[in-house]
């Protein structure tokens, strides 16, 4: 083991020990990149404010400087964790450590069904696939291949919330049944898209068409208007967040485990909610799509569909807990 693999891997078994990520700070600006080490800084800072009521003013600043880092293609450090899928087809997952968070948004042209905005704690650490299932991954697992847009490294489409499920059986029979592997709950899912920030996307209040891939003819929240892709694209074209996670927003709508319920906001308990499974029930759906406006692309935006439904514009991600 490395030493950069021994300091994520103490990350993971104590991810509340803050010291542990400022000493892999420290060892990236003196072994690998200055600006990763200050990037895992600021990130710091973003996830211990973003529940304070008066959030710091410097806030905004830490932010625009992560959202500039990752621009310039400095990679963000996390633990990883990869799958090796028959064919030699590799899976990636990113730690995404227990903490707090504020779900929902409370912005005037929000929906009803995001309100009202509460403070959400999940006191598991979680692996979260570091994008949607690609094509590759869905075929090495279920050697099948359904989806409209071809290629390797699209996003996996055209699936409905069953379709997954047994995605996720047989990916967990893959690995030896070493993880329980899951679609995400709806809070699991936000958490890892906001990645500690408060704004109505990961980088920012406003969309443009060269951070996501979405239908650009439309505009929100004064976001300029652009070029209409009108298919998917491989994933990773995009920046991704300060988890590393890359298509949060746009491209394909992602399956969460959770059942539909529009107000379940009112009611959701504060630790680690999920809707109980109902077979009448939709499931949720949430990220956006390409062919959808910007304002569904937010990370507040919760969206969903009948269990079965499956269309070009819906795919998934994986995810697992260690225990």
């Amino acid at each position: 083991m490395t030493e950069l693999e021994a300091l994520l891997a103490g990350i993971v078994s104590e991810p509340a020990d803050e010291t542990r990520w400022l000493v892999l700070a420290d060892w990236l600006e003196e072994n690998d990149d200055v600006r990763r080490g200050e990037l895992m800084r600021l990130h710091r800072k973003l996830l211990a404010t973003c529940c304070e009521p008066g959030a710091p003013l410097e806030r905004a600043a830490w932010h625009s400087r992560v959202v500039g880092l990752i621009g310039e293609g400095v990679r963000p450090c996390v633990p990883q964790k990869t799958f090796l899928l028959p064919g030699g087809v590799s899976m990636i997952f990113a730690f995404i450590p227990p903490g707090s968070f504020r779900m929902g948004s409370d912005h005037p042209e929000g929906y009803g069904n995001e309100k009202p905005v509460h403070r959400v704690t999940l006191t598991q650490g979680f692996f979260m696939g570091v994008h949607p299932v690609t094509q590759s991954q869905w075929q090495a697992v279920l050697d099948t291949n359904p989806s409209h847009f071809k290629g390797k490294d699209r996003p996996f489409e055209t699936v409905s919330w069953d379709d997954c499920q047994e995605f996720c059986r047989e990916l967990t029979v893959s690995q030896g049944g070493r993880f329980a592997i899951r679609l995400p709950t709806e809070a699991e899912w936000e958490c890892a898209c906001r990645a500690g920030t408060t704004t109505e996307y990961h980088f920012g209040d406003v969309i443009n068409p060269d951070l996501v891939n979405y239908n650009g003819k439309h505009s929100w929240n004064g976001s300029p208007t652009g070029a209409e892709r009108s298919e998917t694209a491989e994933v990773g074209s995009y920046p991704c967040n300060p988890w590393g996670l890359s298509d949060m927003h746009g491209n394909v709508w992602e399956w969460c485990e959770d059942a539909s319920d529009e107000e379940f906001y009112t009611m959701s308990p504060a630790e680690d909610p999920v809707r109980n499974i109902d077979r009448e029930m939709g499931r949720v759906l949430r990220g956006g799509a390409w062919g959808y406006i910007p304002g569904y692309c937010r990370a507040a935006f919760r969206f969903s569909n009948g269990r079965g439904s499956r269309r070009d514009m819906i795919g998934c991600r994986a995810c697992f807990r260690l225990d």
